[in-house]
Parts: structure tokens; sequence; C-alpha cells
């Protein structure tokens, strides 16, 4: 089947292009003709199709409000995205079309050239932006659903969007007209990666008929140094970014919403066990503040995947401290395919991964307290070994690439036969 695969960006950039690349690879290794559109980055890799990209445009945590105040035509309805579209469209002939984030980098605007052919198109919902004007469900530290039932102007009166009312304007005019001329109704079925966001859809108005759940693939990462259960001086030895002790390790986007202001109070529980902290974002400047006065923080930036697997099979305990509705939460996932205790957030679909006592533990999101107590008696207590391994299990059976394209080509064909 020809597959045409969509997404903002065709580089690798978070969990969403995870999916995105991992899908496309293993669509491709099972005999599937694969084709990609995405807007135009030196950083982009190859693809069939990449002279089709849209051009590049603007929309991130670093752009002025201004910038993105000039460009609201494209962030609400995106011509030039549209048509790229219609020429990826009448080049690959696609038989089915599988969304993934557009955001306001390629917009909705790019479903009228699918709608138009006759492609059916399903969509996972790596976000909520259909129905949240900052996407997350998440404003000033907390979970938010102010914006439910239509009401996005309360996202002005928040000021949710990257923390700037201006930038919230425009997404509130982004979303009163997506929502009049029914942007997303070329979607057919919904995939939701989790139980919890298959029923957050259903509560924000999705057709449940429409709804499918399939949690992400995961697999097995390269390892580059060491493997579960190396000694930490054998692993030190081999790679230089690895403590020669036992370590916890954090992985992730250095952000208010990863719960990143409470990994300085757990360090501090923890001590002297390093806290090595991998990532880059907003909040790293703020992390490299607290380092003199926290000699166990460790702060390696960003790490390849390759380094990055390497730390996570040699810590001690993964900690995911997420304050806001995670999705899937990769960073579980991988640690407990690592077969490392994860202590985690019981919030958004995390539990649904780290069940308590069983693969692992949970802390009241925002509790540092909870939080550092889970992580210490991680450390030491002697089940912790066996949650692992059960959360090893659970996600190579319900995660392996093979079953994920048999139950994604499975929701394809369903889209295909509802034309």
């Amino acid at each position: 089947m020809r597959v045409l695969l969509v997404n903002a960006f065709h580089y690798l950039r978070g969990g969403v292009e995870r999916t995105y690349f991992d899908e496309s690879r293993w669509l491709t290794a099972a005999g599937h003709e694969v084709a990609h559109l995405a807007i135009r980055d030196p950083r982009n890799l190859p693809s069939p199709t990449a002279v089709h990209f849209a051009p590049a445009a603007d929309f991130g945590e670093g752009a002025p409000a201004l910038r993105q105040l000039a460009q609201l035509s494209r962030a609400i309805w995106s011509g030039p995205a549209a048509r790229s579209a219609e020429v990826v469209v009448r080049e690959f002939r696609p038989e089915v079309a599988h969304l993934h984030a557009p955001s306001r980098y390629l917009t909705p605007s790019i479903l009228r050239p699918l709608e138009r052919a006759g492609v059916p198109v399903v969509m996972t919902l790596h976000d909520f932006k259909p129905w949240c004007t900052n996407r997350i469900l998440f404003a000033h530290g907390a979970p938010c659903e102010r914006c439910r039932g239509g009401r996005h102007w309360r996202s002005l009166a928040t000021g949710c969007v990257q923390d700037s009312r201006l930038k919230s304007a425009v997404g509130v005019v982004e979303a009163y007209a997506h929502d009049l001329v029914g942007a997303y109704r070329a979607v057919r079925l919904w995939i939701a990666p989790s139980r919890f966001v298959l029923e957050k859809a259903g509560e924000f108005g999705v057709d449940r008929a429409r709804l499918r759940l399939l949690s992400h693939g995961v697999e097995c990462a390269e390892v580059a140094a060491g493997t579960p259960g190396t000694s930490p001086e054998a692993a030190a030895a081999s790679h230089p970014a690895i403590p020669g002790e036992r370590y916890i390790l954090f992985a992730g986007r250095l952000s208010v919403e990863k719960g990143v202001r409470l990994l300085p109070a757990l360090a501090m529980r923890i001590a002297p066990v390093p806290l090595v902290i991998v990532g880059e974002g907003p909040l790293r400047a703020w992390l490299d503040s607290q380092v003199a006065s926290l000699p166990n923080l460790r702060l390696p930036g960003y790490r390849a995947d390759a380094e990055l697997a390497a730390l996570r099979a040699n810590a001690a305990v993964v900690v995911v401290p997420s304050l806001f509705y995670e999705h899937f939460c990769y960073a579980a996932a991988e640690a407990l395919l690592d077969a490392r205790p994860v202590v985690a957030a019981r919030i958004g679909a995390i539990p649904e991964l780290v069940e308590h006592e069983v693969t692992g533990l949970l802390a009241p999101p925002g509790d540092a307290h909870a939080l550092a107590e889970a992580v210490v008696r991680a450390l030491d207590d002697p089940h912790a070994a066996q949650w692992a391994e059960t959360g090893r299990t659970r996600v190579l059976e319900a995660g392996a690439p093979a079953l994920h394209v048999e139950r994604l080509t499975a929701i394809y064909r369903e889209a295909m036969a509802g034309k």
C-alpha cells in the first residue's frame, strides 16, 4: 500500500518525530511504499518527496511574537503547504494519508487536497491541538481545560501559548477559524496512543466510533556502552558520560511541563548519588544555576540516541516527573524496555505503563517529597528489579514493531474501506 506520512518536521525533534520515523521505517520494511510531507529544513532526513515539501516557517518558542503575528495567515491556513500537498498527492498517489502533527507549520490546509482526491485520512493524537489552543492542556504549571467546549477566548485570558498574550491571541484566531471551517472533517479515524487519550478525545466530542487505540511501537535501542546489569565502573570506563557509580537518570525536554523544577529537590534528597539530567530546553540556564549548591547534579546536555541508550541502560533508576498529560511517555517505555526501575508521576497515560509496585513506582504529580521518597525506595527495594523485568515484558508484548505495523495497517484498511 502507498502511505503518505504527514508531520511538520522531518528530522528527529521529539517523541512525535520518533513515532513518525519509526512507523516510516517499519512500514517500508514490511513492503509498503512510503512518502512524506513536511516543511523544508536543512536538518531534514531523506525522503522521496522532499523536493515538494512546504516552505519553512518559524513559530517556535524563540520566535518573536511580532514575527509570528506577521505569519498569521500561514498559521491559520497555509496556502503554500496546501499547494505542496496537491503536488505530493498528484505525484505519489497515496492510498491512505496518516497525519501526525501538522501544527502551525503545515496547518489543516493540507487536508483539503487529500479530501478532494478522495484519499482516506487517519490522524494520531500526539497532542490535543484540535481542541486546545496550546496543544497540551497545560498552563502555568498545571493541567488546564479552560477552553473545553470551544471557549478558545480563555486562552487569551490565560496567556497560555508560550506564556505570551500576543501569541495566545494568534492561537485564539487560529482555533476559531479552524472550528468555523471544520478543519479536521477529512479525518476518518483518530488513533489514540493510550486509553487516557482515547477517553479524553471522547470527552472533547470525538465520535467514539472513529477512535482507535494503538500504543506506539517501541524497539530496543543500540546501546553504545554497557548493557543492563553492567557494573557502573565497567560502563564508565567505556563511556565517559556515564558516572562510575550508581546514578538516577532524567532524560527529556528541560521544561516546566516535564517536571524539571522538581529535580534540584530530588538531587538534594538523594545526595551523594548523582542525578544525571540529559536534554535541552528553556529551563537549562535555571538548572545550571543550581549546580553550585548541588554537586551531585550532572548536566551533560543533549546526547545522541546511542549515548542516551547507554546512560539509560546503566541507570539505577529512571525518573519521569511530568506535570502534564503524557499521551504515551517514551521516557518510561524505553526505560522499561531496558529493564530499568522507573519512578514516575501518576498522570495522563503514564500509569498505563508504570503500574505502582508492579512495573515501577508512582508519585502524585508535582509532589517533590513523594517523588524523592519513591526514588530512594527504588534504589534499595529488593523488588525493584522484578518491577523492571515485568515492565520489560509488558512493553515487549505491546510495543513490538511487527505487531504495531499489523495493527496500524488494519486501521489504514478500515479507513480505506470507508470510501
